[in-house]
């Protein structure tokens, strides 16, 4: 296929408009090139940053097609959130820490040495024995081990995606005042971000330490980041509603509110950080439109 041909099926398989198509052209092609630079003879490990809704998940697929269809490379995608604890582990974590670290998303509530197992049996040519768990947002578990992830080539390039993929800690000054009332009313003490802070310190950092490159979605702000977060449970609402499924966890606008609270601190955080440590930093507008695009 051509650049033409992969855009078109990509556009139309994905349900995107032209809107999207202009921005593959404009932007996501320069991206993969840039990437093609960065490979080498080596396999790429890529890690890929963006706040909830910024498009992350699309715009990686979208690299996956085209390096397969334009370049013959596999590249294999793995998400963040498909290391979350389980259910019944964040519950126990909640009793033993902190009752906030029952809710998936922050540092703490992720098993980094599932993701760290499945890196080095890539990276050490043992790519046939990595697997990488699933998770389902709308049972809020993990999936059974027969719907795992296994590879069925060796890779050439490992894109990590995920909301906080190679964030740095906060400085411990940074913690004592709560940004938000979550903070203000259930962690007044402040253990619940101190340990989340260690957490991401420790074996995240191993975890980020195996990627070479990171880019950088940033939506225009944090207000943005919640509607974002409120459109994907519209559709997965929508997606439990038409599949008549019982038992599925959908979140209310005000549960979305709540829920993403829990990722304010460190994402407002990574946008201080990032524009000097990023490789790529594609700087959005309202509704996923891209700003700038700069490449260090």
């Amino acid at each position: 296929m051509d650049k033409d041909s992969i855009l078109d099926f990509f556009v139309k398989n994905e349900g995107l408009t032209s809107v999207y198509r202009d921005r593959v052209e404009r932007y996501f092609i320069p991206l993969a090139e840039q990437m093609l630079d960065w490979k080498g003879s080596e396999v790429l490990c890529l890690g890929m940053n963006g706040a909830q809704g910024s498009g992350k998940s699309t715009l990686s697929r979208f690299l996956q097609m085209y390096f397969r269809e334009l370049h013959g490379l596999s590249m294999v995608i793995l998400s963040l959130d498909d290391l979350y604890l389980t259910r019944a582990e964040r519950i126990d974590l909640a009793k033993e820490v902190h009752p906030l670290l029952e809710t998936r998303g922050v540092p703490g509530t992720h098993d980094i040495g599932l993701g760290i197992d499945f890196m080095e049996r890539c990276l050490e040519g043992d790519w046939k024995q990595a697997i990488c768990p699933r998770f389902n947002k709308a049972t809020d578990d993990r999936e059974p081990l027969s719907h795992w992830q296994r590879l069925e080539e060796a890779p050439d390039i490992i894109l990590l995606e995920g909301w906080c993929v190679g964030a740095l800690p906060e400085p411990e000054e940074a913690l004592s005042e709560p940004v938000n009332m979550l903070e203000k009313e259930e962690d007044a003490a402040g253990t619940w971000r101190r340990f989340v802070n260690e957490r991401l310190g420790a074996e995240y950092q191993s975890f980020y330490d195996m990627f070479s490159h990171w880019v950088v979605l940033q939506p225009p702000s944090f207000e943005a980041v919640v509607e974002n977060r409120m459109k994907q449970e519209e559709q997965l609402r929508a997606q439990v509603q038409a599949s008549d499924s019982v038992g599925l966890m959908v979140m209310s606008d005000e549960d979305v509110i709540r829920f993403v609270s829990h990722y304010e601190r460190l994402t407002r955080w990574m946008w201080t950080v990032f524009p000097e440590r990023a490789d790529v930093l594609i700087r959005l507008k309202e509704n996923h439109v891209v700003n700038e695009m700069v490449i260090r």
